[in-house]
């Protein structure tokens, strides 16, 4: 079984030999600096160029045992190429938005539709994406796209933003559907260059913030939006939310994507019980992962294959100062455990 078909069967619930142990890209961002060096595929100059970002990717996958290419390596892509302005960051520190291009919600008449094949860095991802689908067809290559509200948040201040969702609700309804429409677009262009699923990240929809009522309103329904437009093409939906889930854990029982991936903080087993259907990623740690020791992350990487999650990954992007031992220790776990086949 191809490091392909494994994952995708899981997401289509087939039984399968073992779980997949994957890191997406994007925002759950996949790059050691170890591997930089071993390549001179380095950051920041990765980030804009398709060849050395392609090259990184596959060298994760060789050197790590991680079972996907995932690209980009940060989650500003979007916002960047709606006009936010970005710093690139050094070899440890990804890119990040240091001036939001709206000062208010109603500001969001002023951005321009996205256009995947000229906008910022959006045309090399996609060409990134049709190097690693044809260069490496038996890895699965994940697309990653940032959710609504974390978008949102990208471009304009996140205090600003939540306080207009008490203030100014249908203000920020219409600059999320905005946002969805762009993101739908540009997710189905990476379909279409080869990307074999796609990966929602939205850590500003957390249900610490937002409870149950502000996710209801303004996270469940869009995320499920972006999913449609993916399923419209036959490509399965992990979608990951960020901090602890408990206040919203019935509402993602309505989330549509084949798969939920949490953070650290939630316990897989109660997970497990509260969402029964569902598929489950996660979640170790990223600190555990950079900082060791080894045999505590294979401990927790068993333990999490015993309670039976159905994707074996980070909790969160891995730090590039994470060592490729480290790494190891939570990958080979994964391919040597005996865990509970899949239903």
């Amino acid at each position: 079984m191809t490091e392909k078909e494994r994952l995708l069967k899981i997401l289509h619930d087939v039984k399968v030999d073992r779980p997949p142990v994957i890191a997406p890209g994007g925002m759950m961002t996949m790059a050691s600096k170890e591997v930089m060096e071993m390549t001179n595929c380095r950051w920041p100059a990765v980030h804009r160029d398709a060849e050395k970002m392609a090259a990184l990717s596959i060298a994760m996958h060789d050197e790590a045992g991680i079972e996907n290419l995932g690209i980009p390596f940060c989650m500003t892509v979007e916002a960047e190429a709606l006009g936010g302005e970005v710093e690139d960051g050094d070899e440890v520190t990804e890119p990040h938005i240091i001036k939001y291009p709206l000062e208010s919600v109603e500001e969001w008449r002023n951005l321009k539709a996205l256009n995947p094949h000229k906008d910022g860095r959006l045309p090399a991802i996609l060409t990134c994406t049709s190097l690693l689908s044809k260069g490496r067809p038996d890895i699965p290559v994940i697309g990653n796209l940032v959710g609504p509200l974390s978008l949102a948040s990208s471009l304009i201040d996140a205090t600003l933003l939540f306080r207009a969702l008490r203030r100014e609700p249908e203000e920020v309804h219409r600059m999320l559907g905005f946002l969805n429409d762009n993101s739908i677009r540009y997710g189905q262009a990476l379909i279409s260059n080869g990307a074999d699923l796609i990966v929602i990240s939205d850590p500003s929809a957390t249900g610490e913030i937002l409870g149950p009522r502000m996710f209801d309103e303004f996270a469940l329904p869009y995320l499920n939006a972006m999913i449609a437009g993916i399923h419209m093409l036959g490509k399965p939906v992990i979608v990951h939310i960020c901090g602890n889930v408990a206040p919203v854990q019935e509402l993602l029982k309505k989330l549509d994507s084949e798969c939920i991936s949490v953070d650290s903080v939630v316990n897989i087993k109660e997970m497990r019980n509260a969402i029964p259907g569902k598929k489950l990623m996660g979640n170790i740690s990223a600190i555990l992962l950079q900082n060791g020791p080894v045999d505590k992350i294979q401990t927790v990487s068993k333990n999490l294959l015993d309670f039976g999650v159905d994707i074996l990954a980070p909790a969160c992007g891995l730090s590039a100062k994470t060592p490729v031992r480290h790494i190891r220790a939570m990958t080979d776990t994964a391919k040597t455990t005996s865990a509970k086949l899949q239903a």
